[in-house]
């Protein structure tokens, strides 16, 4: 076998290993969505992708990665629909205005098609109570996505409204993050204490005028 029959052979092993992780995750967020991440096993989600127990090892040892890797998926879908979607992707040439209201939207239609998935979730809590070993790696791994997901989403937005003089708040960039993740935050947490998602898009412009009075000139 040549170099290049070697190197595409292990292309295709890594492509199809990748399609197969990525079954297991959708497996793994329908298990999570029915019975909730603390009473889920590996086994349940090994059955709902159609794989053993022993296979499911050989692509996550644990729950846990699976939680992560999950997390990390969805974070990822998040910053690509900010910049590459015609309906939530944000921009330097729209204002501010309209950037806040897309990451908005985003948000909460993000959060609505994970509701039953969310609703009871407390990643850290759960896993204290069944990996204590692992919480801290974890809580440090959760960080840096919403690091990631603040660096390509709110922050950019916030720097180029500071940029064009939209907003002249005395309060950080990064403060005013923390605020408006607090305000998402809030709203979802209703949401989970309702047990129904709300109507998003009244939400939406609701919040939008709310941050727009608070930040704008």
């Amino acid at each position: 076998m040549t170099e290049e029959e070697i190197e595409l052979k292990e292309e295709r092993i890594s492509k199809v290993r990748d399609i197969k992780s990525d079954f297991i995750l959708d497996a793994a967020l329908k298990v999570f969505s029915f019975k909730g991440i603390y009473d889920t096993r590996l086994e349940d989600i090994a059955a709902e992708a159609g794989f053993s127990k022993a296979s499911l090892y050989n692509y996550y040892p644990n729950k846990e990665t699976i939680i992560f890797n999950l997390a990390t998926r969805e974070f990822e879908k998040f910053i690509g629909q900010l910049h590459n979607s015609q309906e939530y992707g944000i921009s330097q040439e729209q204002s501010f205005e309209e950037n806040i209201r897309r990451y908005l939207l985003l948000s909460f239609k993000t959060f609505g098609e994970h509701f039953h998935f969310l609703v009871g979730m407390n990643v850290i809590e759960i896993l204290k109570n069944q990996n204590p070993n692992s919480v801290e790696q974890l809580e440090h791994n959760f960080y840096c996505l919403k690091e990631l997901r603040d660096e390509n989403g709110l922050l950019k937005i916030l720097s180029w409204a500071r940029e064009k003089g939209e907003i002249i708040s005395e309060f950080s960039d990064a403060r005013l993050c923390r605020l408006i993740d607090a305000a998402i935050i809030g709203t979802i947490h209703d949401w989970m204490h309702e047990k129904k998602v709300g109507d998003i898009e009244n939400t939406t412009e609701n919040l939008c005028e709310l941050l727009m009075n608070g930040m704008r000139r």
